[in-house]
């Protein structure tokens, strides 16, 4: 997650509903500190529990998710590790994937950024 200022300058929101849909920037894997983990499996743990934050915060959960794009520094080097994390933050749900490799991303050292689509739940009445 950014900082307030830094949203502030860049125009930057985690997320946005629109038309059914919550659409989710980007997120990388930080250390509570800021810093950016040295192995790349903790990276891309961090990285999707910044992105289960973000759907929660907005009434969703990974089974919501519809899109995922991950963008990868050095593709296709641990592109294994990813898809164990991947598999494991999904816990069973599918959803459609593109996976792209990038020279270098906006933060310094990060390895991958993963940004996502999801579906957002219906609100139900119940009428007697």
């Amino acid at each position: 997650m950014l900082d307030t200022e830094t949203s502030d300058s860049f125009g930057y929101c985690a997320a946005r509903a629109a038309g059914g849909l919550l659409f989710c920037s980007g997120q990388i894997g930080l250390e509570a500190d800021g810093s950016v983990p040295e192995a790349a499996s903790r990276q891309f743990d961090m990285a999707f529990a910044a992105l289960a934050e973000t759907l929660e915060q907005n009434g969703c959960a990974t089974s919501d998710i519809v899109d995922l794009t991950s963008f990868h520094v050095g593709y296709p080097a641990h592109m294994e590790e990813f898809a164990k994390a991947k598999a494991a933050f999904l816990d069973g749900a599918t959803c459609c994937w593109t996976a792209i490799g990038v020279a270098s991303l906006g933060y310094p050292g990060s390895l991958v950024e993963i940004k996502a689509v999801a579906t957002r739940p219906v609100a139900t009445s119940q009428n007697a």
